[in-house]
């Protein structure tokens, strides 16, 4: 992880950083902060969601879409960045919070069902409705099955 150091921290981004601590859900839209939707608000949105992102307050999952995160310290001294919650959870509240509609994929509902006792490795959903945004973090990603969110 990069060592991030900001000379200051102005009033604005304290704010920000409150009211999404604030949020009741662990994943926040860009909406939810603001109202104002003027280019120079926006601006200043992207810097200061982008310095949390590096701060590792946020991490990033989708266009528009953030995760709370935490920093995690290893013994070595080595810092790492990871989600609050289940990258499952967040997923699944993130297509909630899009709108999707969607179900688990087909190797998760056979899992379910006791069908077998093979544990899926990979988190995929069958899609009801069209999506063509990907929805990722920490190196894993949803998988879309039924190819729904082809262009």
């Amino acid at each position: 992880m990069r060592q991030v150091n900001h000379h200051y921290q102005n009033t604005y981004r304290k704010k920000l950083l409150a009211k999404i601590e604030s949020v009741k859900t662990q994943i926040f839209s860009r909406n939810e902060l603001t109202r104002n939707h003027s280019n120079q608000e926006q601006l200043r949105l992207n810097r200061a969601l982008k310095t949390f992102a590096e701060q590792g307050h946020i991490i990033k999952i989708s266009h528009g879409l953030y995760a709370k995160a935490m920093a995690i310290d290893f013994p070595n001294g080595e810092k790492k960045i990871i989600l609050r919650d289940s990258f499952e959870s967040i997923a699944i509240l993130a297509l909630n919070k899009l709108g999707v509609q969607w179900e688990y994929g087909s190797a998760i509902q056979a899992y379910n069902r006791g069908e077998t006792t093979q544990v899926p490795v990979i988190f995929s959903v069958k899609l009801h409705s069209r999506f063509r945004g990907t929805i990722s973090a920490q190196g894993r990603k949803v998988i879309f099955e039924g190819r729904i969110n082809a262009r």
